[in-house]
Protein backbone atom coordinates (compact mmCIF):
# COMPACT_ATOMS: atom_id res chain seq x y z
CA UNK A 1 0.00 0.00 0.00
CA UNK A 2 1.16 3.21 -0.60
CA UNK A 3 1.24 5.97 0.89
CA UNK A 4 -1.41 8.20 -0.30
CA UNK A 5 -2.97 4.84 -0.01
CA UNK A 6 -2.60 4.64 3.45
CA UNK A 7 -3.40 8.70 3.89
CA UNK A 8 -6.97 7.73 2.22
CA UNK A 9 -7.44 4.70 4.69
CA UNK A 10 -7.08 7.41 7.51
CA UNK A 11 -9.29 10.18 6.66
CA UNK A 12 -11.84 7.27 6.05
CA UNK A 13 -11.56 6.02 9.96
CA UNK A 14 -11.50 9.23 10.59
CA UNK A 15 -14.57 10.18 9.11
CA UNK A 16 -17.63 11.50 11.97
CA UNK A 17 -19.76 8.85 10.17
CA UNK A 18 -17.75 6.15 11.87
CA UNK A 19 -17.77 7.43 15.25
CA UNK A 20 -21.46 7.86 14.77
CA UNK A 21 -21.94 3.92 14.37
CA UNK A 22 -19.82 3.19 17.26
CA UNK A 23 -21.47 5.70 19.98
CA UNK A 24 -25.01 4.41 18.07
CA UNK A 25 -23.90 0.69 19.14
CA UNK A 26 -23.03 2.00 22.47
CA UNK A 27 -26.69 2.94 23.09
CA UNK A 28 -27.76 0.50 21.35
CA UNK A 29 -25.82 -2.08 24.10
CA UNK A 30 -27.32 0.32 27.14
CA UNK A 31 -30.88 -0.20 26.06
CA UNK A 32 -30.71 -3.92 24.91
CA UNK A 33 -28.90 -4.72 28.48
CA UNK A 34 -32.35 -3.64 30.03
CA UNK A 35 -34.88 -5.47 27.90
CA UNK A 36 -32.93 -8.72 27.78
CA UNK A 37 -32.73 -8.57 31.29
CA UNK A 38 -36.53 -7.66 32.33
CA UNK A 39 -37.16 -10.87 29.71
CA UNK A 40 -34.54 -13.15 31.10
CA UNK A 41 -36.49 -12.81 34.56
CA UNK A 42 -37.95 -15.88 34.71
CA UNK A 43 -35.34 -18.12 33.89
CA UNK A 44 -33.03 -16.52 36.19
CA UNK A 45 -35.49 -16.61 39.47
CA UNK A 46 -36.06 -20.23 38.50
CA UNK A 47 -32.24 -20.95 38.51
CA UNK A 48 -31.08 -19.30 41.38
CA UNK A 49 -33.98 -19.81 42.97
CA UNK A 50 -34.71 -15.73 44.03
CA UNK A 51 -37.32 -14.26 45.88
CA UNK A 52 -39.73 -11.77 44.87
CA UNK A 53 -38.00 -8.94 46.32
CA UNK A 54 -34.31 -10.28 44.53
CA UNK A 55 -35.97 -10.05 41.26
CA UNK A 56 -37.64 -6.86 41.37
CA UNK A 57 -33.96 -5.89 42.50
CA UNK A 58 -32.24 -7.50 39.78
CA UNK A 59 -34.98 -5.08 37.28
CA UNK A 60 -34.72 -2.02 39.08
CA UNK A 61 -30.95 -1.80 39.87
CA UNK A 62 -29.39 -0.99 36.46
CA UNK A 63 -31.39 1.80 35.73
CA UNK A 64 -31.55 3.02 39.34
CA UNK A 65 -27.19 3.03 38.66
CA UNK A 66 -27.78 4.87 35.52
CA UNK A 67 -30.61 7.64 37.32
CA UNK A 68 -28.35 8.58 39.97
CA UNK A 69 -25.25 9.32 38.12
CA UNK A 70 -26.14 10.05 34.68
CA UNK A 71 -25.97 14.28 35.05
CA UNK A 72 -22.51 13.60 36.72
CA UNK A 73 -21.37 11.34 33.72
CA UNK A 74 -22.07 13.85 31.51
CA UNK A 75 -19.67 16.39 33.43
CA UNK A 76 -17.22 14.21 33.66
CA UNK A 77 -17.00 13.64 30.29
CA UNK A 78 -17.06 17.55 29.49
CA UNK A 79 -13.97 17.76 32.07
CA UNK A 80 -11.91 14.50 31.05
CA UNK A 81 -13.36 14.53 27.07
CA UNK A 82 -16.50 12.82 25.88
CA UNK A 83 -14.47 10.17 24.17
CA UNK A 84 -12.18 8.79 27.39
CA UNK A 85 -15.31 8.66 29.38
CA UNK A 86 -17.53 6.53 26.99
CA UNK A 87 -15.04 4.19 26.14
CA UNK A 88 -14.32 3.83 29.92
CA UNK A 89 -18.53 3.56 30.69
CA UNK A 90 -18.50 0.49 28.28
CA UNK A 91 -15.58 -1.05 29.72
CA UNK A 92 -17.45 -0.85 33.41
CA UNK A 93 -20.22 -1.77 31.54
CA UNK A 94 -18.69 -4.98 30.57
CA UNK A 95 -17.65 -5.49 33.68
CA UNK A 96 -20.75 -5.51 35.47
CA UNK A 97 -22.33 -8.08 32.86
CA UNK A 98 -18.84 -10.38 33.49
CA UNK A 99 -20.12 -10.20 37.26
CA UNK A 100 -23.77 -11.15 36.07
CA UNK A 101 -22.22 -14.23 33.72
CA UNK A 102 -20.36 -15.43 36.39
CA UNK A 103 -22.96 -15.22 39.01
CA UNK A 104 -23.93 -18.12 41.51
CA UNK A 105 -26.64 -16.27 43.19
CA UNK A 106 -29.09 -13.37 42.92
CA UNK A 107 -26.99 -11.07 44.57
CA UNK A 108 -23.86 -11.12 42.18
CA UNK A 109 -26.87 -10.54 39.36
CA UNK A 110 -27.94 -7.73 41.23
CA UNK A 111 -24.37 -6.23 41.93
CA UNK A 112 -23.34 -7.10 38.13
CA UNK A 113 -26.46 -4.84 37.03
CA UNK A 114 -25.71 -2.25 39.42
CA UNK A 115 -22.25 -2.34 38.01
CA UNK A 116 -23.52 -2.09 34.39
CA UNK A 117 -25.61 0.92 35.44
CA UNK A 118 -21.97 2.79 36.32
CA UNK A 119 -21.57 2.03 33.43
CA UNK A 120 -24.79 2.96 31.04
CA UNK A 121 -24.72 6.04 32.70
CA UNK A 122 -21.23 7.08 31.59
CA UNK A 123 -22.42 5.99 28.13
CA UNK A 124 -25.72 7.66 27.25
CA UNK A 125 -24.98 11.35 28.09
CA UNK A 126 -21.38 11.31 26.46
CA UNK A 127 -22.76 9.31 23.36
CA UNK A 128 -24.98 12.39 22.35
CA UNK A 129 -22.72 14.54 23.46
CA UNK A 130 -19.65 12.91 20.85
CA UNK A 131 -22.37 13.27 18.11
CA UNK A 132 -23.08 16.75 18.39
CA UNK A 133 -19.69 17.78 18.35
CA UNK A 134 -18.71 15.56 15.82
CA UNK A 135 -20.26 17.27 12.76
CA UNK A 136 -19.54 20.88 12.13
CA UNK A 137 -22.28 21.10 9.15
CA UNK A 138 -25.90 21.83 10.48
CA UNK A 139 -27.59 19.29 8.27
CA UNK A 140 -25.28 16.67 8.69
CA UNK A 141 -25.25 17.20 12.63
CA UNK A 142 -29.28 17.29 12.46
CA UNK A 143 -29.10 13.91 10.12
CA UNK A 144 -26.91 12.10 12.75
CA UNK A 145 -28.61 13.35 15.51
CA UNK A 146 -31.83 11.06 14.00
CA UNK A 147 -29.76 8.02 13.11
CA UNK A 148 -28.79 8.36 16.75
CA UNK A 149 -32.18 8.59 17.94
CA UNK A 150 -33.75 5.75 15.90
CA UNK A 151 -30.77 3.29 16.02
CA UNK A 152 -30.86 3.62 19.94
CA UNK A 153 -34.16 3.17 19.98
CA UNK A 154 -33.32 -0.53 18.07
CA UNK A 155 -31.94 -2.17 21.32
CA UNK A 156 -35.17 -2.04 23.00
CA UNK A 157 -36.99 -3.65 19.90
CA UNK A 158 -34.54 -6.56 19.69
CA UNK A 159 -33.97 -7.09 23.31
CA UNK A 160 -36.80 -9.34 23.91
CA UNK A 161 -36.01 -11.24 20.23
CA UNK A 162 -32.70 -11.45 21.39
CA UNK A 163 -33.28 -12.94 24.61
CA UNK A 164 -35.81 -15.30 23.86
CA UNK A 165 -33.52 -16.58 20.97
CA UNK A 166 -30.59 -17.41 23.38
CA UNK A 167 -32.55 -18.60 25.96
CA UNK A 168 -33.95 -21.24 23.30
CA UNK A 169 -30.52 -22.55 23.24
CA UNK A 170 -28.53 -21.47 25.95
CA UNK A 171 -28.89 -20.53 30.12
CA UNK A 172 -29.74 -17.03 30.82
CA UNK A 173 -25.94 -16.38 31.40
CA UNK A 174 -25.61 -15.72 27.70
CA UNK A 175 -27.58 -13.04 27.88
CA UNK A 176 -25.17 -10.91 29.79
CA UNK A 177 -21.72 -13.07 27.64
CA UNK A 178 -23.72 -11.02 24.40
CA UNK A 179 -23.55 -7.53 26.30
CA UNK A 180 -19.81 -8.54 27.78
CA UNK A 181 -18.82 -9.31 23.98
CA UNK A 182 -20.32 -5.79 22.75
CA UNK A 183 -18.78 -3.91 25.29
CA UNK A 184 -15.36 -5.12 24.09
CA UNK A 185 -15.49 -3.83 21.00
CA UNK A 186 -16.61 -0.77 22.04
CA UNK A 187 -13.53 -0.86 24.32
CA UNK A 188 -11.15 -1.47 20.85
CA UNK A 189 -13.27 0.36 18.12
CA UNK A 190 -13.74 3.66 20.32
CA UNK A 191 -10.21 4.93 20.09
CA UNK A 192 -9.37 4.72 16.55
CA UNK A 193 -13.22 5.78 15.41
CA UNK A 194 -14.46 8.27 17.93
CA UNK A 195 -13.22 11.71 18.05
CA UNK A 196 -12.57 13.46 21.09
CA UNK A 197 -13.80 17.00 22.58
CA UNK A 198 -14.43 18.17 26.29
CA UNK A 199 -15.59 21.45 27.42
CA UNK A 200 -13.16 22.82 30.23
CA UNK A 201 -14.41 24.65 33.18
CA UNK A 202 -16.51 22.13 34.17
CA UNK A 203 -16.48 20.64 37.49
CA UNK A 204 -17.59 17.63 39.18
CA UNK A 205 -20.62 18.64 41.82
CA UNK A 206 -19.65 15.60 44.49
CA UNK A 207 -22.20 16.55 46.65
CA UNK A 208 -24.96 16.47 44.33
CA UNK A 209 -23.84 12.93 43.19
CA UNK A 210 -23.50 11.90 46.43
CA UNK A 211 -27.25 12.95 47.50
CA UNK A 212 -28.71 11.93 44.21
CA UNK A 213 -27.35 8.13 44.75
CA UNK A 214 -28.74 8.40 48.27
CA UNK A 215 -31.79 9.64 47.18
CA UNK A 216 -32.47 6.59 44.81
CA UNK A 217 -30.96 4.47 46.37
CA UNK A 218 -33.17 4.78 49.39
CA UNK A 219 -36.50 4.96 47.92
CA UNK A 220 -35.91 2.23 45.96
CA UNK A 221 -34.89 0.34 48.89
CA UNK A 222 -38.21 1.18 50.43
CA UNK A 223 -40.83 0.13 48.01
CA UNK A 224 -38.89 -2.78 47.25
CA UNK A 225 -38.31 -4.05 50.50
CA UNK A 226 -41.35 -2.49 51.88
CA UNK A 227 -43.21 -5.42 49.92
CA UNK A 228 -41.80 -7.51 52.38
CA UNK A 229 -41.13 -6.01 55.26
CA UNK A 230 -44.17 -4.36 55.47
CA UNK A 231 -44.46 -0.46 54.39
CA UNK A 232 -45.23 0.24 58.46
CA UNK A 233 -41.63 -1.53 59.40
CA UNK A 234 -39.35 0.71 61.00
CA UNK A 235 -36.66 0.51 58.34
CA UNK A 236 -38.80 0.81 55.48
CA UNK A 237 -40.12 4.35 57.41
CA UNK A 238 -36.72 5.32 57.97
CA UNK A 239 -35.68 4.53 54.10
CA UNK A 240 -38.63 6.93 52.87
CA UNK A 241 -37.30 9.29 55.31
CA UNK A 242 -33.52 9.54 54.26
CA UNK A 243 -34.72 10.07 50.76
CA UNK A 244 -37.08 12.64 51.51
CA UNK A 245 -34.28 14.22 53.37
CA UNK A 246 -31.75 13.97 50.66
CA UNK A 247 -33.83 15.59 48.28
CA UNK A 248 -34.45 18.56 50.79
CA UNK A 249 -30.51 18.53 51.13
CA UNK A 250 -29.69 18.28 47.44
CA UNK A 251 -31.78 21.45 46.93
CA UNK A 252 -30.70 23.54 49.23
CA UNK A 253 -26.88 22.22 48.55
CA UNK A 254 -27.19 22.81 44.25
CA UNK A 255 -29.07 26.34 45.25
CA UNK A 256 -25.51 26.97 47.11
CA UNK A 257 -23.13 25.36 44.79
CA UNK A 258 -20.93 27.50 42.50
CA UNK A 259 -21.04 24.80 39.48
CA UNK A 260 -24.28 22.99 40.44
CA UNK A 261 -25.10 19.26 38.92
CA UNK A 262 -28.55 20.55 38.20
CA UNK A 263 -29.44 24.26 37.98
CA UNK A 264 -32.85 24.73 40.13
CA UNK A 265 -33.63 28.30 37.90
CA UNK A 266 -34.24 25.85 35.66
CA UNK A 267 -37.57 24.76 37.45
CA UNK A 268 -38.76 28.54 37.16
CA UNK A 269 -40.04 27.86 33.79
CA UNK A 270 -43.57 25.85 33.71
CA UNK A 271 -42.54 23.79 30.28
CA UNK A 272 -39.12 22.63 31.77
CA UNK A 273 -40.67 20.95 35.15
CA UNK A 274 -43.80 19.59 33.45
CA UNK A 275 -41.34 17.99 30.87
CA UNK A 276 -39.26 16.49 33.40
CA UNK A 277 -42.30 15.16 35.48
CA UNK A 278 -43.53 13.82 32.18
CA UNK A 279 -40.64 12.10 30.90
CA UNK A 280 -40.48 10.32 34.49
CA UNK A 281 -44.32 9.48 33.93
CA UNK A 282 -43.63 8.12 30.09
CA UNK A 283 -40.78 5.65 31.16
CA UNK A 284 -42.23 4.44 34.56
CA UNK A 285 -45.07 3.47 31.76
CA UNK A 286 -42.85 1.94 29.52
CA UNK A 287 -40.76 -0.08 31.81
CA UNK A 288 -43.42 -0.71 34.79
CA UNK A 289 -45.68 -2.46 31.70
CA UNK A 290 -43.28 -4.30 30.11
CA UNK A 291 -41.68 -6.05 33.57
CA UNK A 292 -45.54 -7.08 34.12
CA UNK A 293 -46.20 -8.29 30.83
CA UNK A 294 -43.00 -10.27 31.21
CA UNK A 295 -44.04 -11.82 33.99
CA UNK A 296 -47.71 -12.19 33.09
CA UNK A 297 -46.80 -14.04 29.72
CA UNK A 298 -44.11 -16.19 31.44
CA UNK A 299 -45.40 -17.49 34.33
CA UNK A 300 -49.21 -16.95 34.18
CA UNK A 301 -49.77 -17.72 30.52
CA UNK A 302 -46.64 -19.98 30.02
CA UNK A 303 -45.40 -18.48 26.82
CA UNK A 304 -42.20 -19.57 25.84
CA UNK A 305 -39.28 -16.69 26.28
CA UNK A 306 -38.89 -16.32 22.33
CA UNK A 307 -42.55 -16.08 22.23
CA UNK A 308 -42.70 -13.56 25.42
CA UNK A 309 -40.38 -11.19 22.83
CA UNK A 310 -42.58 -11.62 19.71
CA UNK A 311 -45.27 -10.44 22.16
CA UNK A 312 -43.37 -7.26 22.93
CA UNK A 313 -42.48 -6.54 19.42
CA UNK A 314 -45.76 -3.72 19.35
CA UNK A 315 -44.50 -1.88 22.23
CA UNK A 316 -41.07 -1.93 21.06
CA UNK A 317 -41.37 -1.44 17.28
CA UNK A 318 -44.50 1.48 17.40
CA UNK A 319 -42.10 3.42 20.30
CA UNK A 320 -39.54 3.83 17.38
CA UNK A 321 -41.83 4.69 14.55
CA UNK A 322 -43.48 7.15 16.35
CA UNK A 323 -40.18 8.66 17.63
CA UNK A 324 -38.74 9.36 14.59
CA UNK A 325 -41.29 11.78 13.23
CA UNK A 326 -42.30 13.08 17.03
CA UNK A 327 -39.94 16.28 16.23
CA UNK A 328 -41.21 17.58 12.89
CA UNK A 329 -44.82 17.30 14.75
CA UNK A 330 -43.80 18.88 17.53
CA UNK A 331 -42.68 21.60 15.33
CA UNK A 332 -45.32 21.67 13.83
CA UNK A 333 -48.17 21.58 15.77
CA UNK A 334 -46.44 22.62 19.17
CA UNK A 335 -44.76 20.70 21.87
CA UNK A 336 -48.18 21.11 23.89
CA UNK A 337 -49.69 18.57 21.53
CA UNK A 338 -47.04 15.80 21.20
CA UNK A 339 -46.66 15.45 24.79
CA UNK A 340 -50.17 15.65 25.71
CA UNK A 341 -51.38 13.02 22.71
CA UNK A 342 -48.46 10.97 23.80
CA UNK A 343 -49.90 10.60 27.54
CA UNK A 344 -53.16 10.73 26.12
CA UNK A 345 -52.57 7.42 24.58
CA UNK A 346 -50.85 5.95 27.19
CA UNK A 347 -53.29 6.20 30.17
CA UNK A 348 -55.92 4.50 26.90
CA UNK A 349 -53.91 1.70 27.12
CA UNK A 350 -53.01 1.50 30.61
CA UNK A 351 -56.45 1.80 31.25
CA UNK A 352 -57.60 -0.47 28.87
CA UNK A 353 -54.97 -3.39 29.90
CA UNK A 354 -57.01 -3.80 32.91
CA UNK A 355 -59.34 -6.53 30.65
CA UNK A 356 -56.52 -8.67 30.17
CA UNK A 357 -57.29 -11.90 32.31
CA UNK A 358 -56.09 -15.53 31.00
CA UNK A 359 -58.55 -15.71 27.79
CA UNK A 360 -57.30 -12.70 26.28
CA UNK A 361 -56.57 -13.01 22.94
CA UNK A 362 -52.60 -11.91 21.84
CA UNK A 363 -54.08 -10.01 19.14
CA UNK A 364 -55.92 -8.26 21.70
CA UNK A 365 -52.99 -7.55 23.65
CA UNK A 366 -50.59 -6.73 20.74
CA UNK A 367 -52.78 -3.73 19.96
CA UNK A 368 -52.52 -2.41 23.38
CA UNK A 369 -49.08 -2.56 23.67
CA UNK A 370 -48.91 -0.65 19.92
CA UNK A 371 -50.65 2.39 21.85
CA UNK A 372 -48.40 2.32 24.56
CA UNK A 373 -45.80 2.24 22.71
CA UNK A 374 -46.69 4.70 19.99
CA UNK A 375 -47.88 7.48 23.32
CA UNK A 376 -44.07 6.44 24.48
CA UNK A 377 -42.59 7.28 21.35
CA UNK A 378 -44.26 10.95 20.95
CA UNK A 379 -44.23 11.65 24.45
CA UNK A 380 -40.50 10.82 25.29
CA UNK A 381 -38.12 12.89 22.41
CA UNK A 382 -40.99 15.91 22.75
CA UNK A 383 -40.23 16.03 26.70
CA UNK A 384 -36.62 16.34 25.96
CA UNK A 385 -36.90 18.91 23.23
CA UNK A 386 -39.44 21.02 25.07
CA UNK A 387 -37.09 20.66 27.87
CA UNK A 388 -34.16 21.57 25.84
CA UNK A 389 -35.61 24.60 24.01
CA UNK A 390 -37.16 26.25 27.32
CA UNK A 391 -33.38 27.05 28.87
CA UNK A 392 -30.84 29.74 27.16
CA UNK A 393 -28.79 27.42 24.38
CA UNK A 394 -25.69 26.94 26.29
CA UNK A 395 -27.71 24.95 28.99
CA UNK A 396 -28.77 22.81 26.49
CA UNK A 397 -26.56 20.08 27.82
CA UNK A 398 -27.57 20.07 31.43
CA UNK A 399 -31.36 20.29 30.98
CA UNK A 400 -31.10 17.33 28.77
CA UNK A 401 -29.29 15.68 31.18
CA UNK A 402 -32.26 16.56 33.39
CA UNK A 403 -34.68 15.16 31.36
CA UNK A 404 -32.44 11.69 31.20
CA UNK A 405 -32.19 12.01 34.93
CA UNK A 406 -35.74 12.03 35.83
CA UNK A 407 -36.64 9.30 32.27
CA UNK A 408 -33.94 6.39 34.01
CA UNK A 409 -35.51 7.17 37.87
CA UNK A 410 -38.88 7.06 36.12
CA UNK A 411 -37.55 3.44 34.90
CA UNK A 412 -36.29 2.14 38.02
CA UNK A 413 -39.41 3.25 39.78
CA UNK A 414 -41.07 1.48 37.05
CA UNK A 415 -39.84 -1.89 37.83
CA UNK A 416 -39.33 -1.30 41.56
CA UNK A 417 -43.15 0.18 42.31
CA UNK A 418 -44.82 -1.92 39.60
CA UNK A 419 -42.93 -5.55 40.76
CA UNK A 420 -44.11 -4.30 44.58
CA UNK A 421 -47.87 -3.68 43.37
CA UNK A 422 -47.75 -7.38 41.94
CA UNK A 423 -46.10 -9.34 43.86
CA UNK A 424 -47.92 -7.64 47.22
CA UNK A 425 -50.95 -8.10 45.57
CA UNK A 426 -50.27 -11.54 44.33
CA UNK A 427 -49.44 -12.75 47.88
CA UNK A 428 -52.43 -11.68 49.52
CA UNK A 429 -54.72 -12.61 46.80
CA UNK A 430 -53.80 -16.28 46.46
CA UNK A 431 -55.25 -17.77 49.73
CA UNK A 432 -58.14 -16.98 48.51
CA UNK A 433 -58.37 -17.69 45.40
CA UNK A 434 -56.84 -20.90 45.84
CA UNK A 435 -59.58 -21.20 48.43
CA UNK A 436 -62.07 -20.26 46.05
CA UNK A 437 -61.24 -23.04 43.66
CA UNK A 438 -61.04 -25.53 45.78
CA UNK A 439 -57.03 -26.03 46.78
CA UNK A 440 -57.31 -27.97 50.08
CA UNK A 441 -55.96 -26.19 52.79
CA UNK A 442 -53.13 -28.02 53.25
CA UNK A 443 -52.13 -27.31 50.22
CA UNK A 444 -51.83 -23.83 50.02
CA UNK A 445 -49.03 -22.86 51.64
CA UNK A 446 -46.73 -24.89 49.67
CA UNK A 447 -48.47 -23.72 46.63
CA UNK A 448 -48.21 -20.26 47.55
CA UNK A 449 -44.04 -20.72 47.92
CA UNK A 450 -43.41 -21.85 45.01
CA UNK A 451 -45.71 -19.55 43.34
CA UNK A 452 -44.11 -16.85 44.67
CA UNK A 453 -40.41 -18.12 43.88
CA UNK A 454 -41.88 -18.85 40.25
CA UNK A 455 -41.40 -22.55 39.80
CA UNK A 456 -44.51 -24.86 39.80
CA UNK A 457 -45.72 -26.51 42.32
CA UNK A 458 -44.33 -29.85 43.27
CA UNK A 459 -45.70 -32.81 45.72
CA UNK A 460 -49.67 -31.57 44.73
CA UNK A 461 -51.93 -34.00 42.80
CA UNK A 462 -52.71 -33.84 39.74
CA UNK A 463 -56.14 -33.07 39.71
CA UNK A 464 -55.81 -30.03 41.62
CA UNK A 465 -53.33 -28.61 38.93
CA UNK A 466 -55.96 -26.61 36.99
CA UNK A 467 -57.18 -25.14 39.72
CA UNK A 468 -54.01 -23.86 40.99
CA UNK A 469 -53.46 -22.65 37.48
CA UNK A 470 -56.46 -21.14 37.54
CA UNK A 471 -56.31 -19.34 40.78
CA UNK A 472 -52.61 -18.14 40.44
CA UNK A 473 -53.97 -16.27 37.09
CA UNK A 474 -57.04 -14.95 38.69
CA UNK A 475 -54.64 -13.73 41.60
CA UNK A 476 -51.73 -12.08 39.43
CA UNK A 477 -54.83 -10.31 37.04
CA UNK A 478 -56.01 -8.84 39.99
CA UNK A 479 -52.65 -7.46 40.61
CA UNK A 480 -51.71 -6.23 37.66
CA UNK A 481 -54.71 -4.47 37.02
CA UNK A 482 -53.67 -2.37 40.51
CA UNK A 483 -50.06 -2.07 38.54
CA UNK A 484 -52.16 -0.57 35.26
CA UNK A 485 -54.62 1.36 36.96
CA UNK A 486 -51.75 3.23 38.76
CA UNK A 487 -50.31 3.91 35.81
CA UNK A 488 -53.46 4.77 33.89
CA UNK A 489 -54.20 7.67 36.69
CA UNK A 490 -50.64 8.82 36.82
CA UNK A 491 -50.43 9.41 32.58
CA UNK A 492 -54.32 11.35 33.03
CA UNK A 493 -53.00 13.45 35.35
CA UNK A 494 -49.84 14.49 33.62
CA UNK A 495 -51.73 14.76 30.38
CA UNK A 496 -53.91 17.67 32.24
CA UNK A 497 -50.44 19.26 33.47
CA UNK A 498 -49.09 18.83 30.00
CA UNK A 499 -52.52 21.08 28.83
CA UNK A 500 -51.72 23.82 31.30
CA UNK A 501 -47.82 24.33 32.23
CA UNK A 502 -46.64 23.17 28.58
CA UNK A 503 -45.70 25.86 25.87
CA UNK A 504 -46.46 25.38 22.18
CA UNK A 505 -43.09 27.25 21.95
CA UNK A 506 -41.47 27.23 24.44
CA UNK A 507 -39.21 31.20 25.11
CA UNK A 508 -35.85 31.12 26.93
CA UNK A 509 -35.91 34.85 26.86
CA UNK A 510 -35.48 35.54 30.36
CA UNK A 511 -33.96 32.15 31.21
CA UNK A 512 -30.87 32.95 29.22
CA UNK A 513 -30.90 36.80 30.68
CA UNK A 514 -30.79 35.30 33.85
CA UNK A 515 -27.86 32.19 32.59
CA UNK A 516 -25.83 35.33 31.55
CA UNK A 517 -26.23 37.16 34.69
CA UNK A 518 -24.87 33.65 36.65
CA UNK A 519 -22.77 31.29 34.35
CA UNK A 520 -18.96 31.47 34.47
CA UNK A 521 -17.79 33.02 30.94
CA UNK A 522 -15.24 29.70 30.70
CA UNK A 523 -18.36 27.53 30.28
CA UNK A 524 -19.76 29.18 27.09
CA UNK A 525 -18.03 27.13 24.67
CA UNK A 526 -17.09 23.53 23.53
CA UNK A 527 -13.32 22.85 22.48
CA UNK A 528 -12.91 19.81 20.28
CA UNK A 529 -9.78 17.78 20.76
CA UNK A 530 -7.41 16.17 18.02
Amino acid sequence: MTSADRAVSRARLSSPWWGLGVVCLGTTMTLLNLTATVTALGPIQQSLNASSAEVIWIASAYAMAVASLVMSAGSLGDRFGRRRVFALGAAVLGLGSLVSFLAGSPGLVIAGQAIAGVGGAMVIPNSLAIVTHAFDDAHERSGAVAIWATVSGFGLAIGPIVTGGLLEAFSWHSVFLVILILAAALVLATPVLVPESRRPGRRLDLPGLGLAVVTVAALNYAVIEGGNDGFSAPQIIAGFAVAAAAVIIFIVVEQRSPAPMLSLRFFRSPTFGAANVASLVVQYAFVGIAVAQVLWLEQVKGDSILFTGVQLLPLMVLFIITSVPAGRLARRAGFKVTISLGLALIAVSALLLIVQNPGTGTAVTAVLLAILGAGCGLALPSTVAAAVISVPHADGGMASGSVNMFRQLGGALGASITGTIITTGLASRLPGELARHAVPAGDRAGVAQAIAAGRPASGVPASLIPGIQAAAGDAFADAMHVADLCVGIGAVVLTVIALAFVASRPQHAVAAATARAEAPAAEAADVPVP
